[in-house]
């Protein structure tokens, strides 16, 4: 095909791309409701989560094939995928500008506000302290990182808090990891009318409680991402196609991490340490982690 006619075509994932902008257009249009605006910006981020599960593993894993056929547009699957990280950085800046600097000041003016743990009255702190001993610390399960205890496996899309850790009995710097409960709301009120704190935060501020003995250094939030796509061969079986099903959807559990979500704000040497344990274990035959699939 030549350089003329491969100009005709539009690329599929970047065309993607420009539908969920479209998507996230709808949460900037003054048109539309407040709350559907929100809704609009959590439709734009399950979209996006979707793509990176699919359609950006799949470009991943054609480079760590080595394959190098090219899409009708003439691009390869590097090129691909460096056009949409760019493209991605935009929409994500987009949405950040959308969230905080339109739609939460809105929220705000009409009596509904999210609030930083460092915002907190001395007795509204009680409250968050005894909402965390009685609902949240039995539901917690923290992870420390040591020879003896290898990083745990992250399941996908799960929301966790790394942890940097001191040890002053044997002066040695430690690493941990709390998975945030999806069983407990994300949003926690604490005595002010539609006032809310988020969940992760209320851990944070208890680390102590979770690591007795332990200088907490640093923590932040992340979130990986994994390959998720059902590669599914023809049968003609409709056992064999239910157990291939199953057997997919078990193994797509452990699959590599294409993406990885850091708070902004999270040192470098904590980010490190993350970076680190993931690479450590990916599939040798996987391309490992950089700098272009992590979002801040």
């Amino acid at each position: 095909m030549t350089a003329a006619e491969q100009a005709l075509f539009i690329n599929r994932e970047l065309s993607w791309l420009e539908f969920n902008f479209r998507v996230l257009h709808e949460a900037f249009d003054e048109r539309n409701p407040l709350l559907e605006r929100l809704k609009f910006l959590a439709i734009f981020s399950n979209n996006l989560d979707e793509f990176y599960m699919v359609r950006v593993a799949g470009l991943r894993r054609q480079v760590a094939t080595g394959v190098h056929s090219q899409s009708a547009d003439g691009l390869s699957a590097a090129e691909q995928l460096s056009a949409v990280n760019a493209r991605v950085a935009d929409l994500i800046g987009l949405q950040q500008t959308c969230l905080h600097d339109i739609l939460l000041p809105q929220l705000e003016n009409h009596g509904v506000k999210l609030v930083g743990i460092d915002e907190l009255t001395p007795d509204e702190c009680r409250v968050i302290d005894e909402f965390f001993e009685a609902q949240v610390f039995p539901v917690l399960t923290p992870l420390a990182i040591d020879p003896s205890h290898p990083f745990p496996y992250i399941s996908n899309l799960s929301l966790s808090l790394a942890v940097q850790l001191f040890d002053p009995a044997t002066q040695t710097p430690r690493f941990a990891r709390v998975k945030v409960p999806k069983s407990l709301p994300r949003w926690v009120g604490f005595g002010r009318q539609n006032q809310f704190i988020p969940l992760e935060q209320v851990i944070g501020a208890n680390l102590g409680a979770l690591f007795p003995g332990m200088d907490i250094i640093s923590h932040n939030v992340f979130r990986v991402t994994r390959y998720s796509d059902l590669e599914l061969a023809n049968s003609e079986e409709q056992d064999d196609l239910l157990a291939m099903i199953e057997e997919q959807v078990f193994q797509r559990r452990f699959a590599e991490v294409v993406r990885l979500e850091v708070e902004t704000g999270m040192s470098a040497s904590l980010k490190g340490l993350v970076i680190e344990e993931l690479r450590e274990n990916q599939p040798e035959e996987m391309p490992p982690l950089g700098e272009a699939d992590i979002v801040f």
